[in-house]
């Protein structure tokens, strides 16, 4: 009992420094929308004039909410997501939200435990970072939690999505490396499964048949996603008797794979060898020679999907969410 009468203490407490009322010292303690800024600010400063520390489990018990966002990711290490998260973790603590971040490789089983977390309601909802997905439960999913897409999305589908213009990114690399005088061109993606693989091929594809060029079906391949598919694709490329002269890849990662293989093999870039890649991680700016890339704003895009996510929370599943669209652009360095 004299706990309880404690925990009321201090937060009338609160509300007499703020000027406010205990009800909307409760509504800024559970993050309602409701809230203006101004008061916000007001009654977060009294709070930390005394030291309150609200029960946050007392609080997550009373509204059957868990205060914490699944993100699902198909690989960590990969830095593209490790910056996309970074977004997400920023807005999540912001509005008073711990993420609970999930690994799964593609995995079939461990993408369906993880949305089944969402289901039972462990989380209050869900951020999906995916490239391929079981679309079928997502979509009877999201008929009841609210579930985001970032970066990769299910096409014609009713959930809301945050990604890139694919399809543009890979125009632009192909404008670009034309521009720089090149005609036989090489395109190295990922499973095909993935959408935006399929979306930048296309782009390319159109980029250069736009400049009146012909594409060679054999210079348009498929490997693993990482440092060694890249490696491993640019080495093959120079043995063929009518190699290609530049080579656009789907990632920053690949790209800098094939980096590091055509220097051993003797190229100098981008003399002998033309090189773009696609996100703009940190690491295409520290290599030499630092890698020209398409740029998508990760960060970006891991900010406005917690964002629309919380919204949905807080809204309920019927709130609308538009689909964001962020453009790619041209990052130039020295590998062109």
């Amino acid at each position: 009992m004299r706990k309880k009468e404690n925990h009321l203490t201090n937060i009338q407490q609160v509300a007499k420094i703020a000027d406010v009322s205990v009800a909307t010292v409760s509504r800024v303690i559970n993050n309602s929308p409701k809230v203006s800024p101004k008061t916000r600010e007001k009654v977060e400063g009294a709070i930390a004039s005394i030291n309150y520390v609200p029960n946050m489990l007392g609080r997550n018990l009373r509204t059957s909410a868990s205060r914490s966002i699944l993100v699902m990711v198909t690989n960590i290490s990969n830095l593209f997501y490790m910056e996309t998260v970074r977004g997400i973790s920023e807005v999540a603590y912001e509005n008073g939200y711990d993420i609970l971040l999930s690994e799964t490789h593609e995995d079939l089983k461990r993408q369906t435990d993880c949305l089944v977390k969402v289901k039972n309601r462990i989380v209050d909802g869900a951020i999906i970072i995916e490239s391929t997905i079981n679309d079928e439960f997502l979509l009877m999913l999201e008929q009841t939690n609210p579930v985001v897409q970032c970066a990769s999305y299910s096409k014609d589908s009713t959930i809301p999505y945050v990604s890139v213009d694919n399809e543009k990114g890979g125009q632009l690399a192909a404008k670009l490396l034309i521009e720089k005088g090149h005609t036989r061109l090489a395109f190295v993606g990922t499973d095909d499964k993935a959408l935006y693989n399929r979306k930048r091929r296309e782009g390319f594809l159109g980029g250069i048949e736009e400049a009146g060029l012909q594409a060679d079906p054999d210079l348009f391949r498929n490997v693993a996603l990482g440092f060694e598919g890249g490696k491993q694709i640019a080495l093959e490329f120079i043995k063929l008797p009518d190699p290609p002269t530049a080579i656009f890849f789907v990632s920053d990662m690949q790209a800098i794979g094939a980096i590091n293989g055509l220097i051993m093999a003797g190229y100098t870039i981008p003399q002998d060898m033309a090189i773009v890649g696609f996100d703009n991680i940190d690491m295409s700016s520290m290599i030499v020679p630092r890698l020209t890339t398409i740029s998508q704003p990760m960060r970006h895009m891991g900010r406005e999907s917690a964002r629309m996510l919380i919204e949905r929370i807080r809204g309920g599943n019927d709130t609308v969410s538009k689909n964001v669209i962020f453009q790619p652009e041209v990052v130039l360095r020295d590998t062109v």
